[in-house]
């Protein structure tokens, strides 16, 4: 087949792939299977497409994005949401899957200078993975110790039995998280540095280390955005409306917000001298926390690179301020 300029935007479901090459408009769809993958990949090939555009979906996005950075091709992975944007603004109301591969296709070749081409990190991702599942399990054993103290007595046996058991499953995954820490060098040489800032521990570290790998990489601003404590304006005309954070990483903003809360409440220093002055200015004790966030994170970003765990991935929902 003749070679043809052009790239292709892949919807990624647990069941089957769409795609779609803009400009042609010509489509397939394969099962998200091994099989299905490797047909895929070589129908890309064949149309001489070299730049391809998915969302991120999830983790069902990853396997095709891996098999299509082994074939050489310059791989995007979006932010759903602002794919979502551009379909509107274009006036595309209708959505399904061969609709939506085609909206990616156009993203992709529209706004791709956005993002940096996606660099598969196997090991990061693995512990990115093991840190959110530490998270919901830690969320979950608080709240089955919290239900504990209200039920009934015939019921805290059974609680007592739950809350001991996950107890016990978190305690055997945080053996796995730091084995896994170790065995990479980068990671354990960042969290170690990390942990030299006030008020940042191991579990904070670490976070911050894997779940955003831009830090020390981006600007000031970016790396706000990334976190989701940046604020944005909300104004019209004379109307100046009270700036909102929104979007950026659950994981790592979770883990620096109770770092930021001990340090801005209990511990002496710059972060709590600055918690103390917004106080004392009016400003909402949530909202002074989110500016001591805000601080703390710029402060950690400007630690130089050489220290950074890998190469940074903006294409992880990236939200640039």
């Amino acid at each position: 087949m003749t070679r043809s300029l052009g790239t292709v935007g892949i919807d990624c479901g647990k069941q089957g792939l769409d795609a779609a090459i803009f400009p042609s408009g010509e489509t397939i769809r394969v099962e998200n299977s091994l099989d299905g993958r490797r047909s895929l990949r070589e129908w890309i090939v064949a149309h001489g497409v070299d730049r391809a555009g998915m969302e991120a979906s999830g983790g069902y996005e990853r396997a095709i994005r891996d098999l299509l950075c082994e074939a050489g091709l310059t791989v995007h992975v979006f932010n759903p949401a602002r794919v979502r944007y551009f379909a509107k603004a274009k006036g595309r109301l209708a959505k399904n899957d061969r609709l939506d591969a085609a909206v990616i296709a156009e993203f992709t070749a529209t706004m791709s200078g956005d993002w940096l081409p996606v660099t598969p990190d196997p090991a990061r991702e693995e512990l990115v993975g093991l840190v959110h599942a530490r998270r919901r399990m830690v969320d979950k054993h608080a709240d089955l110790r919290k239900a504990m103290r209200m039920a009934p007595e015939a019921a805290k046996t059974a609680f007592r039995h739950a809350v001991d058991a996950l107890g016990a499953a978190i305690t055997e995954l945080e053996t796995l998280i730091a084995e896994k820490r170790k065995a990479n060098e980068a990671v354990d040489r960042t969290v170690t540095t990390l942990t030299s800032a006030s008020g940042i521990g191991p579990v904070t570290a670490l976070t911050l280390a894997v779940c955003i790998p831009e830090l020390g990489h981006t600007s000031n601003a970016k790396i706000a955005a990334l976190l989701g404590v940046a604020p944005f304006d909300q104004d019209s005309g004379q109307h100046h409306g009270l700036r909102r954070i929104i979007g950026g990483r659950a994981d790592a903003r979770h883990a620096l917000y109770m770092a930021t809360l001990v340090e801005a409440t209990r511990t002496p220093g710059v972060i709590a001298d600055f918690y103390a002055r917004l106080v004392a200015r009016g400003k909402p004790p949530k909202v002074a926390l989110t500016a001591c966030m805000r601080k703390l994170i710029v402060r950690l970003n400007g630690i130089p690179p050489a220290w950074a765990a890998c190469s940074p991935d903006l294409s992880q929902g990236m939200l640039t301020a």
